[in-house]
């Protein structure tokens, strides 16, 4: 046990012997950044693939008439909603296409027949050959929006299951190679969504895109975050947030630019190429290689990063490393002693049940808000990117106020900020700049939680059972992302519906934050004792720097 705590610590030391910005460090940070820039154009991409749009019948022999007032005889108005019904027209009279010169009384103005083909309202000329803009016309699906709002919950129905094996293939046969099968896994199946015949084939091809690249992020975050010691951690994970950050707002940029859905996802998907060939040629995690117990390979490569930061590898100790630790019978003993601890602790189901909904809230709402940014009023690109930007003061707010004010409070704070902005955000009129103002409160406190929840659940669980516990919460928290596409359907039965309901959520969060303790300055449980001894305490200023 000892020889395995020793190497654990001198591995650390080492690599922060070794430096967060030498060469070597530097070149690894942009070679792994880049899949992480990737990884939010895949996350979020198909956002802008499906999203909602305005549409309206395609009325045939109509068209190419470029006096549109033959809209006012051809598609009924909906009166109530002072817009043309977007579902059926008019039926027309027995006349055919040649003869069609579409005049008042070629339709019958109290019949109406549903569409058959629909076009984007704001495109009256349609010219001959022209590329529709997106899925939604492409495929033929207005007015079944559930089909448009089906894609997201696919994409994210796949990224759920790539949590499901994407651990399991880092830990057994590596970092790198994580990385690069999750990069050829968005390549093939991202580009191949590009040229989908039909409606199912793209779906299809978006679940296996999500389901086997889905892994991209997670992977490269672990081998960045193991190429640093432990006090680099906060910083090389702030990277990787801010550098996700840009990512997505470069790609609502993109789909800006880009009106053509089969152009954007080619542009979107082709660089994963390059992560592709080049991630073979990078070193493996010096952290994984010790774990299985390929200490040579360690050493050596350890070395070569010193050499290439210009540091002479004897200052290292690199020999004192050691063998890797091995686990002991009575240690599997303990395990299973602890598991059956935690099966009867109600504390610990208690806590477990409430993390989970804390997280689930996190998801949906987080998720939530960044799709139905497009529907808010004013430029849905514009909306979208700065609806994203205000992500960046949370991240960095996050870092001083969890440990100056502690977790409950910070928590409690940030799901009543978000809440009651939400629902005023709903039921207020949505004009002024107040209303997006809101709405970048929300998000901005909804990105200040979720980045709490997933630092304090790692500290009520014990040890032994911390990232089983972990991957629990952070299920429910898929849960939240699945249900989040869905959402923008639910404005058909009232404008400000998941808007509410998102803001009813997180006054939900805020009342069972206060069932859980506070683990500000309190060292990490290591056992289901411990972690029950957490609810027993009055306060944490007792137990500060406890060892």
């Amino acid at each position: 046990m000892e020889d395995g705590i020793k190497k654990a610590i001198n591995l650390d030391s080492m690599l922060e012997s070794l430096g967060p910005f030498g060469t070597y460090n530097i070149l690894n940070f942009v070679l792994l950044l880049f899949p992480v820039l990737l990884s939010s154009f895949y996350e979020c991409g198909y956002i802008f693939e499906a999203q909602e749009t305005l549409y309206r019948c395609e009325v045939e022999g109509c068209e190419l008439n470029e006096n549109k007032s033959w809209t006012e005889y051809a598609i009924p108005k909906n009166h109530e909603k002072n817009r043309f019904e977007l579902c059926e027209m008019y039926e027309r009279r027995n006349v055919t296409v040649d003869e069609f010169r579409c005049l008042p009384d070629d339709f019958y103005n109290n019949k109406t027949v549903p569409c058959d083909k629909f076009i984007p309202k704001y495109r009256m000329v349609l010219d001959f050959g022209a590329h529709l803009t997106r899925v939604l016309f492409q495929f033929n699906l207005g007015c079944q929006e559930w089909k448009r709002a089906l894609v997201g919950t696919v994409h994210n129905t796949g990224m759920f299951t790539a949590m499901l094996f994407t651990g399991a293939i880092s830990d057994r046969y590596g970092r790198k190679v994580a990385v690069g099968m999750a990069a050829l896994a968005s390549f093939v199946f991202g580009l191949g969504r590009a040229f989908a015949p039909n409606y199912v084939v793209y779906l299809i091809l978006h679940y296996f895109e999500a389901g086997f690249g889905g892994a991209l992020y997670p992977s490269a975050y672990v081998l960045i975050v193991e190429l640093v010691g432990l006090k680099q951690r906060v910083f090389v994970s702030a990277m990787c947030n801010m550098t996700f950050v840009i990512g997505v707002v470069m790609l609502g940029l993109l789909a800006w630019v880009v009106d053509n859905w089969r152009t954007y996802i080619i542009i979107l998907y082709s660089p994963a190429i390059i992560v592709v060939l080049y991630v073979w040629f990078m070193n493996e995690s010096a952290r994984w290689l010790l774990s299985k117990g390929r200490r040579d390979e360690a050493i050596a490569i350890l070395a070569r990063a010193a050499k290439i930061n210009r540091m002479d590898p004897k200052k290292l100790d690199l020999d004192a490393l050691g063998d890797p630790l091995l686990k002991s019978d009575s240690k599997k003993t303990e395990n299973v002693s602890q598991l059956r601890l935690a099966i009867k602790s109600s504390i610990i189901w208690k806590r477990l049940l409430i993390c989970s909904f804390l997280w689930m809230t996190c998801s949906l709402v987080y998720y939530g808000l960044s799709i139905n940014s497009v529907s808010l009023n004013g430029n849905k690109y514009i909306s979208f990117m700065l609806v994203v930007l205000v992500e960046v003061p949370a991240y960095i707010v996050v870092v001083v106020v969890l440990d100056k004010y502690g977790r409950k409070r910070t928590l409690i704070t940030t799901f009543v900020m978000c809440g009651s902005a939400i629902i005023l955000f709903a039921f207020l009129p949505k004009t002024g700049w107040w209303s997006l103002t809101l709405y970048l409160v929300s998000k901005w406190s909804v990105t200040l939680a979720y980045s709490s929840v997933y630092i304090y659940v790692s500290e009520v669980f014990p040890t032994n059972m911390r990232q089983t516990l972990i991957s629990v919460c952070s299920t429910s928290g898929r849960i939240g992302s699945l249900l989040a596409p869905l959402t923008p359907l639910l404005s058909n039965y009232h404008s400000s519906l998941p808007t509410a309901i998102f803001g009813a959520m997180c006054v939900i969060s805020s009342m069972l934050v206060l069932l859980l303790p506070e683990t500000n300055n309190i060292r990490l449980p290591d056992t289901v004792e411990e972690a029950e001894e957490l609810s027993r305490m009055k306060s944490s200023k007792n137990n500060v720097n406890a060892t």
